[in-house]
């Protein structure tokens, strides 16, 4: 999976930090009219949004002012202060809608009018290119109208055309066309009836979009709808950068998900989720907000919220994968070593069962059963694959036993030496895996032991038969002594 960000990327993040620094001053949105959801809750990551039915006399602490098919009239004097504000450098944006809002539309006119730019009181249609029903327009976006940078396509719901002469416009399909209220077609398919569009005025923006209904919550986590509204506000706050960033993480996201998901739901029928439950729930959980966030446009959060359980995924996964292949061959180890021993015609039924379950462990996709079969493997091929380490370590614990007793001799003499000698090398072909010659020195030792041993115990007997003799001498002298002294006393 693609984890390395490019030096753009790089430069994004580093941008990114010092940001609030940049935008502390004029980071403010002001909303006029209707609410748009729960999109708004993405919009203030990055900025402030005031609402307000009511357009204050002083617009200069916005960077971007919103009108959201308001539904109170908008006065001469606020249309001149609102097209003065965007001349000074600020940003309009004006959100419309079908005819079915067609009071609010008559104002936002009355605004636009002197732009010579008209939201029609009209709504888009499309019988080829919809969801579900001819109003649900899915238009492409336009990688020259950068509000929508990224966008693949977009739901435009019940939403009207625009009209007029902009400095860049975003069209609908060839296969779009609009009417009116009175089923008047304003449109034609093969048209493209604009949906979007903006317009320099002095040194600022007046940009128009002609559906408010694409922001509210049922169409705004459909296709890149959230991508769309969010790559608004930032074009209008002049952000760009955070376009690109936005897109660039998107990316990131589409391309590891596109990966990780089919691995970690085909990993979990085979077995991962009853080896690994509690991360698995863990790992469902990440998904899930990656995939709320990413619904709502806040591709970051997204990306390194799916990052964290593709890399708790994979570690578990790596884990297990470890622990299947440390006793895979282990096991095989101990079929390679039972082999050179040799099989008896008694175990050989027994040990090709075990050889069995080693094959078909190796073979085997799912994450239990592989589990079960190679420990099957392991409690039949380690009987006779252990047999030399058997045997290598009792005759081991027995030389040290006899060179202890060894030790206790009279005699600290050459074979106790040699058998302390030949104890340290069977120890050291042991801890290499030299099991036969472990035993051989093992039993070499012991030889040397048992020869001092011998020696100390010929020492005792030959001491032990002095003793007796000198008490015999001693006895038969005592007598001799005893009889003389009788006689001379008679």
């Amino acid at each position: 999976m693609k984890k390395l960000i490019g030096y753009s990327v790089l430069g994004i993040l580093i941008f990114s930090i010092f940001s609030p620094l940049v935008f502390a001053e004029n980071q403010d949105i002001l909303f006029y009219g209707k609410s748009l959801g729960a999109i708004e809750d993405s919009i203030m990551v990055n900025y402030n949004i005031t609402k307000t039915q009511q357009i204050p006399q002083n617009l200069s602490p916005y960077s971007v002012v919103a009108l959201i098919t308001p539904e109170r009239t908008i006065s001469t004097s606020e249309v001149s202060r609102l097209l003065d504000y965007a001349y000074d450098g600020g940003a309009l944006v004006v959100i419309g809608e079908d005819f079915t809002e067609a009071a609010s539309i008559s104002q936002l006119n009355r605004l636009l009018s002197s732009l010579n730019i008209t939201i029609n009181i009209d709504r888009l249609y499309d019988d080829v290119n919809n969801v579900d029903f001819n109003t649900r327009v899915l238009i492409r976006g336009d990688r020259n109208y950068l509000p929508t940078r990224g966008v693949s396509k977009f739901v435009y719901p019940s939403g009207a055309t625009l009209r007029g002469t902009f400095d860049s416009i975003l069209r609908s399909n060839t296969t779009s066309y609009s009417k009116n209220y009175d089923e008047f077609e304003l449109y034609s398919r093969g048209h493209r009836p604009p949906v979007s569009g903006y317009v320099r005025h002095g040194d600022g923006i007046v940009i128009i979009v002609g559906d408010r209904s694409l922001f509210e919550d049922t169409f705004v986590v459909q296709e890149d709808n959230a991508l769309f509204a969010l790559n608004l506000f930032d074009f209008a706050a002049g952000n760009n950068y955070l376009i690109f960033e936005r897109v660039q993480y998107k990316q990131y996201y589409d391309e590891d998900v596109e990966e990780f998901l089919p691995k970690f739901e085909l990993m979990k029928n085979e077995g991962f989720s009853e080896l690994k439950p509690t991360q698995t729930n863990r790992i469902n959980s990440w998904i899930s907000q990656a995939e709320n966030s990413y619904s709502f446009g806040l591709y970051r959060d997204a990306y390194n919220t799916i990052l964290r359980a593709i890399t708790l995924f994979e570690s578990e996964m790596k884990s297990l994968d470890d622990e299947f292949y440390e006793k895979l061959d282990l096991a095989k180890q101990y079929e390679l070593e039972a082999r050179r021993i040799g099989i008896s015609v008694a175990d050989q039924a027994v040990f090709d069962e075990g050889v069995y379950y080693l094959n078909q462990a190796e073979k085997e996709t799912n994450l239990v059963k592989r589990t079960e079969l190679i420990d099957n493997a392991l409690d039949i091929l380690e009987k006779f694959g252990k047999r030399d380490i058997q045997k290598a370590r009792t005759e081991i614990d027995t030389a040290n036993s006899k060179l202890r007793d060894a030790r206790r001799t009279l005699f600290y003499d050459y074979d106790v030496k040699r058998a302390e000698e030949f104890l340290i090398e069977a120890k050291v072909h042991y801890n290499e895996g030299e099991y036969p010659e472990a035993t051989f020195k093992a039993e070499e030792s012991q030889r040397y032991s048992e020869r001092a041993i011998r020696k100390y115990n010929i020492f005792r007997v030959i001491i032990g038969l002095g003793l007796l003799l000198v008490v015999l001498l001693f006895m038969i002298l005592t007598k001799r002594i005893l009889s003389w002294r009788t006689e001379k006393e008679k």
